[in-house]
């Protein structure tokens, strides 16, 4: 029987494996917690640095993203800001329009107060809306010409200063 030889002198790298980008490094970290995930503990601390990984202000480094806390915030800030939240204008509004419902209920009046106008001026409710009217008069083509003539013989009889009433005809 043989049995392999292995070197034990082969230096290890002094980084941790790489990933083809961040997201992917999450998902395999989040993997391997994924059967206890729903009992981890998230900490203000692992917030924190979830964060602040995400929004780029430091480095994923394995000693920040040790914390099983830290990697499931992560994955779920991914998961978030991955998912398309806006489909159409529809969606918006019932999202905006859910939002101002939730937060109505604000212990703060002015918060409170500021959501029912913002609920009151949807259009649909249209409590708070300024309304204007607009009124067409509808006339038939024969009284507005009539009306432009008018209108420009006065402005061909107007007494305009630089012309005299009755010119007399140049003589040569």
């Amino acid at each position: 029987m043989q049995y392999p030889q292995v070197d034990n002198d082969i230096p290890f790298a002094d980084y941790p494996p790489t990933f083809e980008d961040f997201k992917e490094r999450v998902e395999t970290m989040f993997r391997s917690i994924a059967e206890i995930a729903d009992e981890i503990e998230v900490t203000d601390e692992d917030i924190i640095n979830a964060r602040a990984v995400v929004t780029g202000t430091v480095d994923p480094t394995p000693k920040l993203l040790s914390s099983p806390g830290a990697v499931v915030h992560v994955k779920a800030i991914l998961d978030e800001y991955d998912k398309t939240v806006v489909q159409s204008a529809a969606q918006i509004r019932t999202y905006v329009t859910n939002r101002l419902i939730a937060d109505s209920a604000n212990p703060d009046p002015r918060v409170r107060l500021k959501c029912y106008e913002l609920l009151g001026k949807i259009s649909d409710v249209g409590l708070f809306t300024d309304k204007s009217e607009v009124t067409l008069k509808h006339r038939p083509t024969e009284e507005l010409e009539q009306l432009l003539r008018e209108r420009l013989m006065k402005t061909i009889n107007a007494e305009d200063p630089t012309i005299l009433p009755n010119p007399e005809p140049l003589i040569e």
